[in-house]
């Protein structure tokens, strides 16, 4: 006897769906392991600044401090690394978290990122959003507040 499981399903539901509000010059980004993503048009060869929206399934046990602590420890684990801040605003509309912080990288100088995620429960899992932007420290200078609205204005649909 065999039975078929299929995805999207009661068994297995569909990934949520996220939006992101973004200007007009930002763009829809194709990039390896990202759901949605969207980036700043720059100058030929400058870094672009971006948002990228992943989403990881977890089994129901699976808790945001869980989360909080796996991006804490790996964002620890960057060399260079020098925090910028942190706090638990909220994301997606229910409880997140938000780590904000710079290191250097050989290419393109001293990067800044901000990461904010949530858990969304989704049947019999559940769905950790992460929003994740980047930028150029010189870059973050004159963006950041429009990376912080990009990123605060994700929503579930």
């Amino acid at each position: 006897m065999s039975r078929t499981l299929t995805f999207p399903s009661s068994d297995a539901p569909a990934l949520p769906i996220v939006s992101l509000d973004v200007p007009d010059d930002w763009h829809v980004l194709s990039t390896t392991a990202a759901l949605l993503a969207t980036a700043k048009e720059v100058e030929q060869g400058e870094f672009r600044p971006n948002v990228v929206v992943a989403i990881s399934r977890f089994g129901l046990g699976y808790t945001l401090d869980t989360a909080i602590q796996a991006v804490i420890e790996k964002v620890s684990s960057i060399e260079g690394v020098a925090e910028l801040g942190r706090d638990r605003p909220e994301v997606l509309g229910r409880a997140g978290f938000r780590i904000e912080f710079s290191y250097p990288d050989p290419r393109a100088g001293t990067l800044v990122q901000a990461v904010r995620l949530a858990l969304v429960s989704n049947g019999p899992a559940l769905d950790l959003v992460q929003v994740t932007a980047t930028a150029t420290a010189a870059q973050a200078v004159g963006i950041w507040p429009e990376i912080r609205a990009i990123q605060a204005s994700a929503s579930l649909s």
